[in-house]
């Protein structure tokens, strides 16, 4: 319901007021007349005694006294109404709600009870008082307690609770902090720290797989090809014929070339020479036409120059999610084009940009492992990364970076 009117004094306060305000006049006026009666009889006594000189100083010392009177009756006298307006701009300025209820009606909310606070309807009042006293309230020390918001949502708030007289009735005065904002937050974080662990786990486990596969093509191929290589020089040391040495020859040369091949490859999975050789603009372009030089799919690709050089951080970081990015679009999105663009932002940073025509999935869905280490790469780089999808209407991914990542 609508909060009730501003708190002011009752009627007997007020009326109490009036009558004391109307008395101050014969009061005084009677204080007047008795301190001169007063004042004439002793300066008659004394003037036949002392003298004038006695006189006068009676009379000024009557004159001290008659003024204090007055300035004693005549003081203001505090009212209730007074008392009111102070509390009233008090809870005004509160950030947090106060509410007064005598457990019937509302008696008084402040403006940031209205705004957070479902205020409307009659029993709200009522059912406030009724769930605070179920609660258990304390006069010290601050209680949660789930309340109605203004858009049917429940609010997790804080309320402290304490009887107090108001307009002659006894109520409860309920001052509340809004704790929903606190609560979400802390949510995202305990969600934000599950996905933390579970990339963490997922990274250690990915760690372990790349070092078994570089372990066992170290082995298989390069260690192999190695083995043969010795196994053909040994040979041609001992080989009389000269055909036969050649041919030993030419083998070695040929192997040699297959693990140079190789080890090339191997180099380029853990970082691409391109990137630092030639920087990230080569590093992509070479990227995405390896990626797409044996599919159906249609790359567009859109790779300005920078004006200057990002740090390696920012470099591998946007290398790196451009790759992740344009991976799933040729694995999981089943796009008929793909586009990639970098140019440089007005920002003073890059903007890179990939975007499919593919299927698309729900943004409010489970999020896989690459999506929450391409969104770690783009914070660890000091920049911020957007992605928009939907079922059905395809992926666009948004990287921004400086050209310095900050520490």
């Amino acid at each position: 319901m609508d909060a009730g009117p501003a708190p002011a004094s009752s009627p007997t306060a007020a009326a109490f007021g009036q009558r004391r305000h109307c008395l101050r006049l014969p009061v005084l006026a009677s204080l007047i007349v008795a301190a001169l009666l007063a004042g004439a009889v002793l300066a008659v006594a004394v003037m036949q005694r002392t003298g004038w000189q006695s006189v006068t100083a009676i009379a000024l010392l009557s004159c001290v006294v008659l003024g204090l009177l007055t300035r004693r009756v005549l003081r203001p006298v505090p009212s209730a109404d007074t008392d009111a307006a102070v509390f009233q701009q008090l809870a005004t300025a509160m950030p947090d709600a106060v509410v007064i209820s005598d457990g019937r009606t509302l008696a008084y909310a402040n403006p940031a009870a209205k705004r957070l606070l479902a205020i409307d309807t009659p029993a709200y009042a009522q059912r406030l008082a009724n769930d605070i006293a179920m609660a258990g309230c304390s006069d010290e020390t601050p209680f949660p307690m789930s309340l109605r918001g203004c858009n049917d949502e429940v609010l997790q708030c804080s309320v402290i609770a304490r009887p107090i007289r108001f307009a002659q009735t006894s109520c409860y005065l309920f001052v509340i902090h809004d704790l929903s904002e606190i609560e979400r937050g802390r949510a995202a974080l305990a969600v934000s720290n599950a996905e933390l662990q579970a990339m963490a786990g997922r990274l250690f486990s990915l760690q372990e797989d790349e070092r078994r596969s570089i372990s066992r093509d170290l082995h298989d191929d390069i260690g192999q090809a190695i083995t043969a290589i010795k196994l053909a020089a040994c040979a041609s040391r001992d080989e009389t014929d000269t055909a036969r040495r050649q041919d030993d020859i030419d083998q070695i040369i040929e192997l040699a070339d297959s693990t140079v091949t190789k080890l090339r490859n191997l180099s380029m999975l853990l970082r691409p020479p391109q990137l630092d050789a030639l920087g990230l603009e080569a590093a992509l372009r070479w990227q995405a036409n390896m990626l797409f030089r044996s599919t159906p799919v249609e790359l567009l690709l859109d790779v300005g120059n920078l004006p200057r050089r990002p740090s390696n951080e920012v470099e591998q970081a946007c290398f790196r999610i451009a790759q992740e990015s344009l991976t799933n679009a040729l694995r999981h999105a089943r796009a008929s084009q793909v586009s990639l663009q970098l140019h440089a932002d007005a920002d003073s940073g890059l903007q890179l940009r990939v975007v499919d025509d593919g299927e698309g999935f729900d943004p409010d869905g489970p999020r896989g492992l690459g999506m929450i280490v391409m969104r770690e790469r783009a914070q660890s780089a000091g920049g911020s990364l957007s992605i928009e999808t939907a079922p059905g209407e395809g992926t666009r991914i948004d990287l921004h970076l400086p050209y310095a990542a900050a520490h």
